[in-house]
């Protein structure tokens, strides 16, 4: 059941304030996109903060041969569908921002966002929770890339975004991990045919 603006600003975001809760939902726009649809595409200006409440979203860009890679993944209720560290108003976006599955959204022009973090402590506050909490995601996926073996990025995957496996395809979750849709599609195997030998052997041993 979808929630109202007011009751994301409280519940979601833990707000307090009740002007800037107002003022917050005064400017929200719900909007409802489409699998497919794009919140931004590559060099386009979003001037809009885009608040996920369902659906998933992939936010990627491209190498230099032109091949998509996936940088990110929103899914969680409060993620904000927005170019990494972006806070400004008509500046071309550095990375593509797709729907893989219907979502619904908040949406607050960064115009209006920028202007109550000059008003509102609180409002300030909730930006820095939000580029920390996306600096630390890049960051972990960064040391993850490098420092990791396929089977263990794999099982981090699992653990960090509970869910994705069944819903995203083989290739974009490989592209977001560092390795080849092929290699992946083997690793999945690999490890569903160990989890039914643990349960065999759990099952002939009682």
């Amino acid at each position: 059941m979808s929630i109202t603006a007011d009751d994301f600003y409280r519940n979601v975001f833990h707000l307090k304030d009740e002007n800037l809760i107002q003022e917050l939902v005064s400017a929200t726009e719900i909007r409802h996109l489409k699998k497919s649809e794009f919140v931004v595409r590559i060099g386009e200006v979003q001037n809009d903060v885009y608040f996920l409440e369902t659906g998933i979203a992939r936010g990627y860009f491209l190498d230099v041969n032109g091949k998509d890679v996936t940088d990110c993944f929103a899914f969680q209720c409060g993620t904000a569908a927005v170019s990494f560290g972006q806070l400004e108003v008509d500046v071309p976006s550095s990375m593509t921002i797709e729907m893989l599955e219907d979502g619904r959204f908040f949406c607050v022009p960064i115009s209006v966002v920028i202007r109550l973090q000059k008003h509102y402590e609180e409002a300030m506050m909730l930006y820095n929770h939000l580029l920390i909490a996306a600096m630390k995601a890049h960051w972990e996926l960064k040391r993850v890339l490098n420092s990791c073996t396929a089977v263990q990025r794999y099982q981090w995957f699992l653990e960090k975004y509970p869910g994705l496996i069944d819903k995203v395809s083989n290739k974009y979750i490989a592209s977001f991990l560092g390795m080849t849709p092929v290699t992946l599609s083997r690793l999945r195997r690999t490890l569903r045919e160990a989890l039914k030998s643990e349960d065999k052997d759990a099952t002939d041993s009682v």
